[in-house]
């Protein structure tokens, strides 16, 4: 596209450099430049300052939400204790107060959280706690206890030391459980916290007409103060739990997952 020059003949603007035609040089705009272009850095160094301004506070910001996050974790390093309970709920605290035998030698702080329909065990021994959720005519549909072990060398990590601790923990309740059946066993995790199970499940072929069909999960986990201690989990749901149909589902699916989730190791930090 072309440019078309003013109407009345010749155009009014120069070539760049040159002055119009009959008249006086202009004076130099280089000052004007120059201190533009003074003007320009000041701006940018300002506009730098400003952002690296804001740069500091954010990452100030970073490191206080960081500390925050810190100071909430509980005394094991685990994941945040959990101040607020879910609607519905009690929150189990474990306490040294009147434990006696091997839960007393062996006592690990631990709370969790668990639905207020739940009954809670008043003797659990020779666990610390035990929780069950069952049907109108008092048949088990879910149940939850912590017990503890021991163990002669430090456990943290050991697996062959914690295989040797879950299934131990199984020859002692598998009496409880007729047609108790292994399925595996293997590392797990508990929210933040490593652990070792063993699952198992009543054997398909020994469930008779009017038989529950049950599942279980029986986790150890170590104590950060004492690798040599520890708390075990059994996690128990039967068919009439709804959407449990298999040993995948118990503390994923049912109330049991609400439970497994709200489990902390150390001393609680709401109380």
């Amino acid at each position: 596209m072309k440019n078309s020059p003013p109407a009345g003949g010749a155009p009014n603007y120069s070539p760049s450099g040159m002055p119009q035609g009959g008249q006086a040089p202009k004076k130099s705009k280089a000052p004007l430049i120059i201190g533009g272009v003074i003007g320009c850095l000041l701006l940018i160094i300002i506009i730098v300052f400003a952002l690296g301004g804001l740069a500091y506070f954010g990452i100030k910001k970073a490191e206080e939400a960081a500390k925050s996050i810190n100071a909430n974790r509980n005394v094991n390093g685990g994941a945040p204790a959990t101040a607020e309970r879910a609607p519905n709920t009690e929150r189990f605290i474990n306490a040294r107060a009147g434990r006696e035998g091997n839960l007393s030698k062996y006592y690990v702080d631990f709370s969790f959280d668990y639905p207020n329909t739940w009954k809670l065990d008043p003797d659990p021994d020779p666990s610390y706690v035990r929780v069950e959720r069952a049907t109108e005519e008092a048949v088990t549909m879910e149940n939850f206890s912590v017990g503890w072990f021991g163990a002669t060398r430090d456990a943290r990590g050991n697996t062959a030391l914690l295989s040797e601790v879950v299934n131990k923990l199984a020859g002692q309740v598998s009496g409880n459980f007729p047609g108790f059946e292994k399925v595996s066993e293997g590392a797990t995790t508990v929210n933040s916290y490593d652990g070792y199970e063993l699952r198992f499940r009543r054997n398909p072929a020994q469930i008779g007409e009017g038989q529950l069909a049950y599942w279980g999960r029986i986790i150890v986990l170590v104590n950060d103060d004492d690798p040599k201690r520890g708390v075990s989990l059994i996690l128990l749901a039967t068919d009439k739990a709804d959407g449990v149909s298999g040993i995948e589902d118990v503390g994923v699916a049912g109330e049991l997952s609400g439970i497994l989730n709200s489990f902390r190791l150390g001393s609680d930090a709401s109380k």
